[in-house]
């Protein structure tokens, strides 16, 4: 009985000095995140506002380079409803320079991006949906509630 409760402390020291000393890393390398901060109220005839707030995360201890095709493909999204039927997407009427656009996230460091999109009272109504977020290349997919 003794030994095992030795054994087990020296499995706890070790990976304790692991964790502590940055050899082991507990978060993910990538983090990508899409959270709807504000859902507007529905009213009949008037357009829904979302804002989206968008980050990318570099828990890594390397560089991450971030390329896209255009400025265009920077923030691109899409809405879908609780049975995951096309709603909504980003306008394509948006005027954007076809250049790549690249940067660069140090390591440790995160981008943020705050986004204001304005949904098709048409469209929308009442009820759950999901939103689909690519931004600089990384896909994420939130849920949200308009009431």
């Amino acid at each position: 009985m003794m030994r095992i409760g030795l054994v087990a402390m020296a499995v706890v020291g070790v990976v304790t000095f692991f964790i502590a000393t940055g050899r082991v890393e507990l978060e993910e390398p990538l983090v990508v995140t899409a959270t709807p901060v504000q859902v507007g109220t529905w009213v009949a005839g008037a357009p829904v506002k979302l804002d989206v707030e968008v980050k990318i995360a570099n828990n890594s201890n390397e560089g991450l380079a971030l390329e896209v095709a255009s400025q265009c493909d920077i923030f691109r999204w899409i809405v879908l409803d609780a049975e995951s039927e096309f709603v909504q997407s980003q306008a394509g009427g948006d005027a954007c320079i076809d250049l790549p656009v690249s940067g660069f996230l140090d390591p440790k460091h995160s981008l943020t991006g705050a986004y204001a999109l304005e949904l098709d009272p048409k469209r929308v109504t009442p009820g759950d949906y999901r939103l689909l977020v690519r931004y600089w290349g990384y896909e994420v997919r939130r849920s949200f509630t308009i009431e």
